[in-house]
């Protein structure tokens, strides 16, 4: 049996998607699966051992003819199911040009509800429902097999991570294993997802009281998040002993770094849902993206959010910045959960 996964884009998406490989795996052992992707996102799927063949569409650069020449040779393949994840136009299209027999959700449950057009067999389920729970739904109406998304709490890693990566980074960034390291994402590219500088500036002062042996590393992915990074560092006035810049990973070194951290704390954002995939304790702060539907609660995994009630996650307003109203003493209180139960 071979079945294709549309997931093209982007990376915080395709993070969380990619937990359905083990569910589907090991559901039927010998079952082969190739991932479409676009080419700006393979590093994360590269060398997945659970993806027999990975498919990078160069779309996002508007390669369509190349991209096309790439679906015609892999339609070959006779699929005998391709599920779309992603449940946008293009994603549909792509599934649609692979096989006819391609699964998706139905025109209420998209917020590109066009979409539904170009599946065979539609899954009714509410757009507003957690996302692993739809990811996995799917894919349980694709196969005919019950996936329960409560053995989400006990999943294996969702990425394969490089162990003489991991020891190296260790190395070259003298991580001491008798410290409490954190790693705090600073960035997204959303603007009103991103926890205010002043408040991130105080929640690192905040940890270095309560916790002196912590170390503190901010990561970042560009130049404006650099420089917001530094200015933490400049601000808050810690020890370079206590605080640090992470070097710019790519995305197999930010895997591997992540497992070697003790705690991740971050935005909405892939980097962040990360630490998820790969079951390390996590802090995800939301403001006016809806935190039940964007990620998955477990003893080592906790959300804070600004309390407003979003009822409707397909059109979220990029001007609400709500996050501000999260104060950094309850973020500490979570972080205090984390360590006390380790």
């Amino acid at each position: 049996m071979k079945i294709a996964i549309v997931r093209l884009s982007a990376l915080g998406d395709i993070i969380q998607s990619a937990v359905v490989l083990q569910f589907i795996k090991n559901f039927k052992k010998d079952i082969e699966i190739h991932w479409f992707v676009d080419e700006k996102f393979k590093g994360i799927l590269k060398n997945h051992p659970l993806i027999d063949k990975l498919y990078a569409l160069p779309l996002k650069d508007k390669h369509f003819f190349k991209s096309l020449k790439i679906l015609l040779k892999a339609r070959k393949n006779n699929y005998t199911a391709v599920i779309d994840l992603q449940g946008l136009i293009k994603s549909a299209i792509v599934s649609r040009i692979l096989s006819r027999n391609n699964f998706g959700f139905d025109q209420n449950s998209l917020k590109e509800s066009f979409a539904h057009n170009f599946y065979n067999q539609k899954l009714n389920i509410d757009y507003n429902e957690n996302v692993f729970v739809r990811y996995l739904n799917l894919a349980s109406f694709t196969l005919n097999e019950d996936f329960n998304p409560k053995d989400l709490a006990f999943k294996k890693d969702v990425f394969y991570v490089d162990e003489n990566l991991k020891q190296l980074l260790s190395k070259k960034l003298k991580i001491d294993q008798n410290k409490k390291n954190i790693l705090i994402h600073v960035g997204s590219s959303v603007e009103n997802k991103i926890y205010p500088k002043t408040k991130v500036t105080l929640l690192c002062k905040l940890i270095i009281q309560e916790f002196p042996e912590a170390k503190i590393f901010l990561s970042w992915g560009n130049v404006k998040e650099f420089e917001f990074a530094k200015d933490v560092i400049n601000l808050s006035a810690i020890d370079e002993k206590n605080i640090e810049l992470a070097p710019k990973f790519n995305l197999e070194e930010l895997m591997a770094f992540t497992k070697t951290m003790d705690l991740i704390i971050g935005n909405d954002s892939g980097p962040t849902h990360l630490a998820f995939a790969l079951n390390r304790p996590s802090i995800t702060i939301f403001g006016a993206t809806p935190s039940y539907r964007n990620a998955y609660k477990t003893s080592i995994n906790k959300i804070i959010d600004a309390g407003k009630k979003i009822t409707n996650s397909k059109h979220i307003d990029k001007s609400d910045f709500c996050i501000m109203r999260i104060e950094e003493e309850d973020i500490l209180k979570l972080i205090k959960e984390i360590f006390d139960e380790k």
